[in-house]
């Protein structure tokens, strides 16, 4: 708090508002698997969303503090002792976030731009869904140490930005992720396009995904089964596409909605996993992993309305009513199946609290919400092939675990607040303190408890030039 108040002391020019980050939009309720933006909420982080927004939002520069993510391994829970080393699959976590940045120009009537690091967490997740199933066990000992050999998730993204403005404003970005580990035997590669168009009163993206790839031959060690052998997996994801838009209904009410849809093949090599499948780690019938290749499908569709009200000149109200449905399928002989259904309406508040500071927060409640998921963390006394232990944890965390119920406690609280210098300006997410995410090892137990040193969670900074 001490820093927060000396930063602010030192402000003397209030710029104009910059807003250009997940930590803003988090803030305002966002809640999406990779923080592509908000269709009802103007920022600049709308441009992984639709990228003809780069005709908005240009000449600035935008860095977002982090490091590598949030390692995805085996929980310490159910007899499998810690969780050690790390692992090669991350995503971009809020209390781990992962570092980006990039730099947006105008010149004539073009604007074009580059950005380093916006990996898709969709992405990752699916790739950590087609691990194999023996790689996430490797070094099991019972009460010793694991230590998960993941397929590596799409890294090193670079994204490169053009567009322009004929009256119907345009833009496409073109996508590449790539990554080596001789090593381990293990390489990774994706690409995609994005492309977009705003107009007066509406505006419709499509993003498609031409390929993805994640594969690995290496050494895994089961002491418990006495086992040391090699295991092959492979990630192919097929083409997938992100369709959607929205429509001005009348002043500053707007519909929108989208469709995203991802299909893969992943396969699994390990010699082993009748000898392992007869024996019993960390509860479970054995590790549960498939030879040869199984099919798995991913597909999202979401609708709503949003709209904003100026409590005054400086202060703003940001609300939205929306529908989401997920379903995610793996042909394991034990079908995986996610049927996740929600309503979450939103609440956003943002204020100029001094010159130099401006503050907001949310509610999200789920008014609605349903789930029907069958084989994601059913492992004792389990027979036959299924999910592999990080993925349970992972879609657990995200989509509850198995079984049909309706969704419950489902409110969550976000604040946050930018600090203004100048021309530049630095946004926050202010956390509170929680317990371990599932699929990850934390060591916060004071759930709920707002920390000084908790403070500004997720700080990017924009500079406009």
């Amino acid at each position: 708090m001490k820093k927060l108040m000396m930063i602010g002391s030192a402000l003397l020019v209030l710029s104009s508002s910059a807003y250009a980050s997940q930590a803003r939009l988090l803030a305002l309720g966002m809640n999406e698997t990779d923080n592509e933006g908000m269709y009802h909420i103007s920022d600049e982080r709308n441009i992984f969303l639709n990228p003809a927004y780069i005709n908005i939002y240009n000449n600035m520069a935008i860095a977002e503090w982090g490091s590598v993510g949030s390692y995805a391994r085996v929980t310490a829970t159910s007899g499998l002792g810690t969780a050690g080393g790390t692992s090669t699959a991350t995503l971009n976590d809020a209390a781990s976030p992962k570092a980006q940045g990039g730099v947006f120009k105008k010149s004539g009537d073009f604007v074009y731009g580059v950005y380093f690091g916006n990996e898709s967490n969709t992405s990752s997740l699916l790739r950590v869904a087609g691990t194999s199933a023996a790689s996430t066990f490797d070094k099991f000992a019972g009460a010793g140490t694991v230590q998960s050999k993941m397929l590596s998730t799409a890294d090193n993204q670079l994204d490169l930005f053009f567009g322009g403005d004929n009256g119907l404003k345009w833009a496409v970005n073109p996508v590449l992720t790539f990554g080596k580990d001789e090593t381990r035997g293990a390489k990774d590669s994706g690409y995609s396009i994005r492309g977009g168009v705003i107009a007066s009163n509406w505006d419709a993206h499509l993003n498609l995904s031409l390929g993805s790839k994640s594969e690995a031959n290496e050494a895994i060690t089961i002491p418990a089964a006495a086992l040391a052998q090699q295991v092959s997996d492979e990630f192919k994801g097929s083409i997938g596409f992100h369709v959607g838009g929205s429509y001005i209904l009348s002043g500053k009410n707007r519909v929108f909605g989208y469709v995203k849809h991802y299909g893969w093949e992943q396969s699994d090599n390990f010699a082993s996993y009748a000898t392992t499948n007869a024996i019993n780690l960390g509860g479970s019938t054995g590790i549960g992993g498939q030879q040869g290749t199984v099919k798995g499908d991913f597909t999202s569709y979401y609708l709503g309305w949003g709209s904003e009200y100026d409590v005054n000149a400086n202060d703003k109200i940001f609300y939205s009513l929306a529908a989401k449905k997920t379903d995610i399928n793996l042909e394991f002989s034990n079908k995986s199946e996610v049927r996740n259904l929600i309503l979450p309406l939103t609440i956003g508040y943002e204020a100029q609290a001094l010159e130099w500071l401006t503050l907001r927060g949310s509610v999200v409640q789920n008014l609605w919400g349903t789930r029907d998921n069958k084989n994601i963390n059913n492992y004792t006394g389990a027979t036959g092939t299924r999910l592999n232990r990080v993925a349970s944890g992972l879609i657990t965390g995200i989509y509850g675990g198995s079984g049909k119920t309706t969704i419950s406690n489902s409110t969550k609280i976000n604040a946050g607040a930018t600090l203004k210098f100048g021309q530049f300006s630095v946004d926050g997410l202010i956390g509170a303190t929680s317990g371990s995410r599932a699929g990850t090892v934390g060591s916060n137990t004071n759930t709920g408890a707002l920390a000084f040193d908790n403070l500004e969670t997720a700080v990017a900074m924009t500079y406009k030039f």
